[in-house]
């Protein structure tokens, strides 16, 4: 494959998790409407922004990420690229917290096909010493979309508020709107992308017990490895989930407001820490530093530990946004080292699957298991939407210092398995 057409892949990869973000974090900005229509509690709306969104994308991700192993990639993340953009359409013509939820379900379904044949896929196409770098511009989409979610959601919100929509509500419009686009990346992946004529493992299924039996030779390393990142996980994903309602609630931004505050700190600092991550990685691993991936997340989780509580705690709204940017900086350093250090240390026969079990990790675990944890709190033992710093602080806070912990005290067992 030439250095153009690797580019061009990597880059309409990159544009596929842009959208994929879009579309899952869009919920986040239309909490309020959405609420006050459907007169969701905050622990129904942590189901459909965690529960519903990860239910099959966590379990179906194995049998698409065994697929991804023995057939032919780009289809794969064709077909989940138009199934979820037209879930998140349907979701506009959701009238209850049940279609919603299910509409939910069916989004995670067409994401869970895209990161572990992507992840597979660069493995294949792209050198050893490069792939950090180039996992670090995939990602770079999940906080582009994150970002122009809320950059252009709220104004969007705001649109359509003032126009004539018949029975449909202004937050089921923006879903139509912001689904749509998917479904043209999605023919036009099918169109130039290509299975690589050197794929680096024979297009045959390993068995199952293949795949857990090099789990078990590596147990320590591979449990400690993902109960790190899920951890991470939730960290991230409670800021992306319910700093948007947290900013309304105590800060009173308005949804242009927010839209624009959240998405350029999305976007700078997101983007910036995920490239910063996987260049570093790139550039201590020339130095032989092999460790270099549980370094730096590691390192950046407890980095992103202070600033994440400041942000939530803190009244003064500007203390509040410079924190809440400092925070989103560092939490998003461990997006790359999680994903390039199983490409690097798993036999490329079975990278997609165990790809898959960190993402079902991730999003049970990360995605979930946080945001409804924080929703539980607020409702359960807060009593007060309000309390939602409070809450957002326990779970994120508490997360990002003991996963980082965790990946420092892993590295031996890093090198043991890389070596």
């Amino acid at each position: 494959m030439t250095a153009i057409r690797r580019q061009s892949t990597v880059f309409l990869f990159m544009l596929a998790y842009l959208f994929s973000y879009i579309d899952r974090q869009i919920l986040a900005l239309l909490i309020g409407p959405i609420q006050a229509d459907l007169h969701l509690t905050d622990t129904q709306f942590a189901l459909l922004n965690g529960l519903a969104f990860s239910l099959l994308y966590a379990v179906l991700g194995f049998p698409l990420a065994a697929m991804s192993d023995r057939k032919p990639r780009p289809p794969i993340i064709v077909a989940g690229v138009i199934l979820w953009s037209l879930a998140t359409m349907a979701c506009g013509l959701s009238h209850s917290f049940a279609s919603l939820f299910l509409c939910r379900v069916l989004v995670g379904l067409g994401e869970a096909a895209l990161a572990p044949a992507v992840y597979s896929f660069l493995a294949d196409i792209v050198p050893k010493e490069k792939l950090s770098g180039t996992l670090a511009i995939f990602f770079l989409g999940s906080f582009l979309g994150s970002g122009c979610a809320f950059l252009f959601g709220g104004g969007l919100l705001e649109l359509v508020q003032h126009l004539s929509l018949g029975n449909f509500h202004a937050w089921q419009i923006c879903f139509f709107v912001v689904g749509f686009p998917g479904i043209i990346l999605g023919l036009l992946i099918a169109w130039a992308v290509k299975e690589p004529a050197n794929r680096h493992t024979a297009l045959q299924a390993v068995p199952l017990t293949q795949a857990l039996s090099f789990y078990r030779k590596h147990a320590s390393f591979f449990t400690i490895h993902m109960l790190s990142y899920t951890l991470l996980a939730v960290t991230l994903f409670s800021l992306f989930s319910w700093i948007p309602a947290f900013m309304m609630r105590i800060h009173h931004l308005s949804h242009a407001q927010l839209g624009w505050t959240l998405g350029l700190i999305v976007i700078l600092c997101g983007c910036s820490g995920a490239y910063t991550s996987g260049k570093l990685i790139d550039i201590l691993t020339g130095r032989n530093i092999n460790y270099a991936p549980q370094l730096i997340a590691g390192v950046a989780a407890l980095c992103a530990f202070i600033p994440l509580i400041i942000s939530v705690t803190v009244q003064n709204t500007n203390i509040a946004l410079i924190s809440l940017a400092i925070a989103f900086y560092f939490a998003s350093f461990p997006m790359p080292p999680s994903a390039t250090v199983l490409q690097l240390v798993v036999p490329p026969s079975m990278r997609a699957r165990f790809s898959a079990t960190m993402l079902f990790c991730n999003s049970i675990g990360g995605l979930s298991g946080g945001s409804l944890l924080i929703g539980i709190l607020n409702d359960k033992l807060f009593h007060s939407s309000l309390a939602i710093g409070q809450s957002i602080a326990w779970v994120a806070g508490t997360s990002s210092a003991l996963g980082g912990i965790l990946l420092l005290l892993s590295i031996p067992l890093y090198q043991k398995i890389y070596n």
